[in-house]
This record gives structure tokens, sequence and C-alpha cells, in this order.
């Protein structure tokens, strides 16, 4: 069964963020029919981007890990079902009862009603929201020993607007410009757009579907706070980097200028 957590603490913010790939739980029955190692999964998932998300009163996280179901893939593509569904992990689902099958597509399109209808009541208050789709990614895919992947197409935060409307780049582009270059552990962030991951299916269903009155955009923050391999958090530099995100997020809603803001 899918666990998430849709929260809404202040629906006088036109902003909710969500992060549908921090969770890490997999059902007994899937366990059975997996083959991936923990430590694997857990590498390909997204942890610790649910405490960026709930530094914002609406929010969305999940418990549950994509190894479940990927909701951020088309429903056609959310069960992992062979290894090519999931970067050649050695996936072991030929077995998976069809009764599983059939009641995970069923938890998906419920997610997607409960999603549609937290829109919904966010839109019955404001003209216009932002959603904010947070990730993270990996940039030692050499090794646990290997060097980091080249910084030219590696960035430590991206923002995604492919799935946006043109007209909306500009406003992306204003997040963009408060996040790159900020000083962060003897750092100056490099944030960019379109490079890498330029949004998922989730922020596609969502612009596609109400685009005219809301703009969901993905971000991706580079692994740069924890050890990609063993899943090892640096607290300090985490909470200084989701915090630093935060409050440039929350300046650049407040100065938007969208339609009907």
């Amino acid at each position: 069964m899918i666990e998430s957590r849709f929260v809404l603490l202040d629906e006088s913010l036109p902003l909710l963020a969500t992060a549908i790939h921090s969770g890490h739980k997999l059902s007994d029955e899937l366990s059975e029919h997996c083959g991936i190692s923990e430590q694997d999964r857990l590498r390909e998932e997204d942890p610790y981007t649910n405490e960026a998300a709930e530094l914002f009163p609406n929010h969305i996280t999940l418990q549950s890990s994509r190894f479940e179901i990927d909701l951020n893939r088309s429903r056609e593509r959310a069960l992992y079902l062979k290894p090519d569904d999931c970067w050649g992990l050695p996936l072991q689902r030929d077995q998976l009862p069809q009764r599983i099958i059939s009641s995970l597509y069923e938890e998906y399109d419920q997610w997607y009603i409960h999603l549609d209808n937290v829109i919904e009541r966010l839109l019955e208050r404001h003209p216009f929201i932002v959603v904010l789709d947070l990730h993270s990614y990996n940039h030692r895919r050499g090794g646990a020993d290997a060097q980091p992947d080249p910084q030219e197409k590696n960035p430590d935060i991206i923002l995604g607007r492919s799935n946006l409307h043109r007209k909306y780049y500009d406003d992306v582009e204003a997040l963009r410009l408060r996040l790159d270059g900020k000083d962060w552990q003897n750092i100056q962030l490099d944030c960019r757009a379109d490079v890498k991951f330029p949004g998922g299916y989730m922020s596609r269903y969502l612009n596609a579907k109400y685009g005219d009155r809301l703009i969901a955009v993905a971000v991706e923050f580079k692994k740069i706070f924890m050890d990609e391999w063993t899943s090892g958090l640096n607290r300090h530099a985490w909470d200084s980097l989701k915090g630093l995100f935060h409050q440039e997020a929350m300046g650049w809603l407040g100065l938007l200028r969208l339609p009907f803001f």
C-alpha cells in the first residue's frame, strides 16, 4: 500500500511542496519479488528530500519507495517489472502475482485522484498556485571511490522547466538567479535550468491539467550533502542547503507576478 502524507497547514499560502521519491518502505510481498539490495534501492531513492518539503506548510511526502510504484512516471511505466525499468538493477519480478500488479495500479490511480483533490482545494482559495517538486540525484556513478561526475553537466541544483509553457520560463529563471552563486559550504552554488533532468511525469501532469492556474517546477538537489553510496548524511550541510532553498523559494514566491497573483 502506498504510504504518503498530504499536509495542508496554511491554505492561505499558494504553494505546495512535494517529495515523492523520498520514501524507502517496501511491502513484504514486493520485498519477496525484488532481487535488489536495500542499499542499492536506497541509492536510487531521494532520501531526506522529505525534510526540505516539510519546511513548507503545505507538503506531500512519500514513505513508500519508488520501487513499490513510481509516482513520477506515467501509469504504464510506473511499476518496475524488469531490470530495464530501473537502470539495469537485478530486479526479479517475473513471478509477481497479477493481483499485486492490479492493486498497485489502482493505488496509483487513487493517489493521483487525491493529488487532484489537494490541488483543487488550494485553487479554491487562490487563482494561481506554485508546486515545487523536490528530488535529488547521484553524481558519483563510477563507484564509491570514483571522482564526482563533471560539474559541467551536474550543477548543484537543477530547475526543470520543460513541462511548463514558455511564458513562465522567466518566472523560473527568477528563482534560479536567487539560488545561483549563493555561498554554501565554502562554495558558490551552481544552479541551472533544464540540465540533465527536465522534470518527470507528475510536474508534466500538473502543468498540462492546470497550466492556466498553476506552475509545477521540478527541483533536483545534487547529493553533495550526503554520501550517495552509504546514504550517510552531512547533517549540517543538508540543514544549511534546505534552509537556504526554503528561504529563497519563499522570497521568490512573494515577488512573483504570475497571472492573478
